[in-house]
């Protein structure tokens, strides 16, 4: 006789993918403001070297600027609204056991301008290293929709409006396990904040 164990408890928000208006035209442009012209560098894929002075890959897969996304040391904007606002809808969607940001995995500013036919193919947000504990990726839309053509965040096997995820302030938030992708940009230039909140090992 063949002894099964108990059914687990599903949860049905385990393909979730968040979005919403959470951040205003100005929180937008203030975020957007607070970039340093020095520090764009070219994004990286698979993550970084051991140094994280450089990117790994680069070319067909991957075509964009980033930049860590700087924090006012005095308020702790904007990261003190993005870990509230993620930290509401994980309670009350997937349910994921978090710790927060971690200090080698903090989030960036990115810039997909169409002088690089900037995109980033389909692929998933945990890996190796320091991101192997990344549970939530979340992305927020800084440029308005009418900035750029293409450049659509998109999910696999997920209905979702992708207008309403280009309308400026939009918070997306989802699960690193899911496999995802930004559409090339044929025109102007899409800015959006793009990061992670880790926690322990999925159990």
């Amino acid at each position: 006789m063949i002894v099964l164990p108990s059914m687990p408890i599903r949860n049905p928000n385990v393909s979730l993918v968040y979005h919403g208006q959470h951040f205003t035209d100005e929180d937008c442009d203030r975020i957007t403001a607070s970039a340093i012209d020095s520090e764009w560098r070219e994004g990286g894929v698979g993550g970084r070297a051991e140094n994280k002075a450089a990117p790994s890959v680069v070319g067909k897969v991957r075509s964009c600027l980033e930049q860590r996304l700087p924090i006012d040391q005095r308020t702790g904007a904007p990261l003190n609204k993005i870990s509230l606002e993620i930290s509401a809808v994980n309670a009350n969607g997937w349910h994921f056991e978090l710790s927060g940001f971690v200090a080698d995995d903090m989030p960036y500013l990115m810039r997909y301008p169409e002088s690089m036919q900037s995109h980033y193919d389909w692929h998933v947000d945990m890996g190796r290293g320091y991101a192997a504990s990344r549970k939530l990726g979340f992305s927020i839309q800084l440029s308005h929709s009418d900035d750029y053509v293409g450049g659509d965040l998109e999910f696999h096997n997920v209905e979702i409006d992708l207008k309403s995820l280009r309308k400026k302030g939009t918070l997306a938030i989802f699960p690193t396990y899911w496999l995802h992708k930004v559409s090339p940009v044929t025109k102007g230039t899409r800015d959006v904040v793009v990061g992670w909140v880790h926690g322990p090992s999925f159990r």
